[in-house]
């Protein structure tokens, strides 16, 4: 009997331990599942907000992508128009003691003060190579350019063109004695012209070499020098360097030299601005004001 009742204690002990033991097991395996279900659900969390944030930013590309290729607004915002010049072409662009804007002055340094002026703007210029403007006007470095710069079919693929506001020809500078009396004289002379301007254009046109230089002053030097025989540039700004320079006159020539306009260039697209500079230009243009300023600076250059 004692034996039976040590038995059946043993037994007794042995499905209480067993119960224990599947409790502690359910318990751990409830919270085992539990936490692989939170991870589980961290994990789905972190893919959503990825995949949402990748979403919002497949979204907003194209918004970025957009706006880098928009043409730039009018720089309102900050009060300030910027033009981009070479001010090395007398009397549009020159650099002077007192000039119009900052240390600059001339024809088209009067024209773009006015243009901003009329807009409730300020007019800063940054002054550049002529090669170089119609590259930082693309990029967004400046606002508009205004350099004595004639409309092409070549430059209007690229920019968008104002009204014109000056009209010029091509004409070619020599010293008093030369023989040069037409175009055609250049053929077996030595020609100097300014590089990425309008007399550079007509002269390789028409099949002459030539030599090329960075500034207006530089080729007129060479001239004044006897280092080369003629020089190709735009009428107003040929009148400038024949009145600081003795010795030298200006040859025409209707006839190998069409007339040209000078006219502000803008970014492709960019109506605001366009459309603000042409305003200003056509009703400066109908009262005289633009005829005025260069018959003002012309008579200055010829005292």
């Amino acid at each position: 009997m004692k034996k039976a009742t040590k038995v059946l204690a043993l037994l007794l002990s042995m499905a209480m331990l067993t119960s224990v033991l599947t409790a502690c097991g359910g318990d751990a395996a409830a919270e085992t599942t539990d936490a692989t279900e939170t991870t589980e659900a961290a994990d789905t969390g972190a893919e959503t907000a990825d995949t949402t944030a990748a979403a919002d930013t497949e979204t907003e590309a194209p918004a970025a992508d957009e706006a880098a290729e928009a043409p730039a607004a009018v720089t309102a915002q900050e009060g300030v128009l910027t033009f981009g010049t070479n001010a090395e072409f007398p009397p549009f662009e020159f650099v002077a003691a007192n000039g119009v804007i900052d240390q600059y002055d001339g024809i088209d340094m009067a024209i773009a003060k006015q243009i901003a002026e009329e807009n409730g703007m300020t007019a800063a210029i940054e002054n550049m190579e002529f090669d170089s403007l119609l590259i930082a006007l693309q990029n967004g470095q400046i606002d508009a350019v205004i350099a004595g710069m004639t409309v092409t079919d070549e430059r209007k693929e690229a920019v968008d063109f104002s009204t014109p506001y000056y009209t010029a020809t091509q004409v070619m500078i020599v010293k008093e004695d030369s023989d040069i009396a037409k175009a055609s004289d250049m053929a077996d002379k030595k020609i100097c012209v300014v590089q990425g301007y309008t007399g550079e254009t007509c002269v390789s046109d028409m099949g002459y070499d030539y030599e090329a230089f960075k500034k207006g002053t530089e080729a007129v030097l060479e001239l004044v020098n006897g280092k080369c025989d003629v020089v190709v540039i735009d009428s107003a700004t040929a009148q400038k360097y024949v009145s600081d320079n003795e010795g030298l006159k200006i040859v025409e020539d209707p006839e190998a030299f069409d007339s040209e306009e000078y006219a502000i260039a803008v970014q492709k697209g960019n109506t605001e601005l366009l459309d603000m500079i042409n305003s200003t230009i056509e009703a400066k243009l109908a009262d005289s004001t633009i005829s005025e300023l260069s018959a003002q600076y012309l008579d200055a250059d010829s005292e």
